[in-house]
């Protein structure tokens, strides 16, 4: 039985839009009919880079093509809204890169939107596609490190392309950008939900726009008495850090990426470092890596579209990550510690019920 080639658009050329256009140029059951960019110039040469017949700066102009089954939405996301109401308006499937919105409003409304589509939606959380974290999440839900954990995390970059770092930071700030995946991962290892956070944040370069800041370490304590904190930041000065680490009371589990192992033995890939407390030992698995795990996840895609799969992450998952990083945002720019029941972020639905 032949199974079905879905024709994708992808809205966005930047660099997520690249990575998911490299996906599905991959996959076999993927074929990419159009793209767009409000940049006509980039629209036209990422056409021409990867064979794909159409392109154009609307995203309107394809939601409502026969060609088009389905839609990669890597936007900026203040416009991650309106396109996926377009879209699934022509019942379109959609797969959005996180965060889903720039504000709680818009969040609450894409959830709602998400969960009455009759057409599919996943968000694009692709660390929970990635074999890495897969691992080291399996080894935690085996006790090998015993509960409760501490989770210590960060994501902060020295800018390379500071231009479009000040973009982004218009509609997001880093702890609500980067942090809605390791908000989700500390609800992945843990199993819990946010009980309380705090934290601080500073415009650290002079051009950072007024209403936000590019460094933000934000603490969390979890309904199940783990606790941690995950900070970010996007600088010209800063020193890039990519600390991912968890700890319980029976030993200690750290992600290695590829590029900060040694020279000699990034072509092993990635490594799970595991300290075990009761034998003194140190063991190091290498987790073979080739790039982001975009293939994978549009594999998942796939099969959702399929009708034989359901959403990884759920949405009900992607809505308390978000909830998580809108309130530690909200707790920073207010500077005081937010408990969960008290968060509203100026709505009157609290996030966490927002697709109900």
């Amino acid at each position: 039985m032949t199974m079905k080639t879905y024709g994708v658009a992808v809205i966005g050329c930047g660099y997520m839009g690249k990575a998911h256009l490299e996906a599905l140029s991959r996959h076999e059951r993927t074929q990419v009919t159009a793209v767009v960019d409000a940049n006509a110039a980039v629209a036209r040469e990422t056409a021409r880079q990867f064979g794909i017949p159409r392109w154009h700066t609307d995203y309107r102009v394809f939601a409502g093509d026969r060609d088009v089954d389905a839609v990669v939405i890597a936007t900026y996301p203040s416009t991650h809204l309106e396109i996926t109401k377009e879209y699934l308006a022509h019942g379109k499937h959609v797969l959005c890169e996180k965060p889903v919105a720039a504000n709680p409003a818009d969040t609450q409304a894409f959830f709602r939107l998400c969960r009455r589509a009759k057409a599919k939606v996943m968000v694009g959380h692709i660390l929970r596609h990635n074999e890495t974290y897969r691992q080291a999440m399996q080894m935690i839900h085996s006790g090998k490190i015993g509960f409760p954990l501490v989770m210590r995390m960060s994501q902060v970059k020295q800018s390379q392309h500071w231009a479009g770092h000040l973009a982004l930071l218009q509609d997001a700030s880093p702890i609500v950008d980067c942090g809605v995946h390791y908000f989700d991962l500390m609800r992945w290892a843990t199993g819990s939900e946010l009980e309380s956070v705090s934290g601080i944040g500073q415009r650290l370069d002079g051009d950072v726009p007024a209403h936000t800041y590019n460094y933000g370490l934000a603490a969390v304590a979890m309904a199940d008495g783990s606790a941690g904190y995950f900070e970010a930041g996007w600088g010209q000065t800063l020193k890039t850090d990519f600390r991912k680490e968890f700890t319980g009371p029976k030993g200690r589990i750290e992600i290695i990426y590829q590029c900060f192992r040694p020279l000699s033995q990034q072509s092993l890939g990635n490594a799970i470092r595991f300290y075990d407390f009761a034998s003194g030992e140190m063991t190091e698995t290498n987790i073979p890596y080739e790039g982001k795990s975009t293939l994978s996840q549009i594999s998942h895609f796939v099969r959702v579209m399929d009708g034989k799969a359901e959403p990884v992450p759920s949405l009900e998952d992607v809505c308390s990550a978000m909830h998580m990083a809108l309130m530690a945002d909200q707790a920073i720019r207010e500077k005081r510690v937010l408990t969960n029941p008290d968060a509203r972020c100026g709505q009157d639905i609290p996030l966490p019920h927002c697709i109900s």
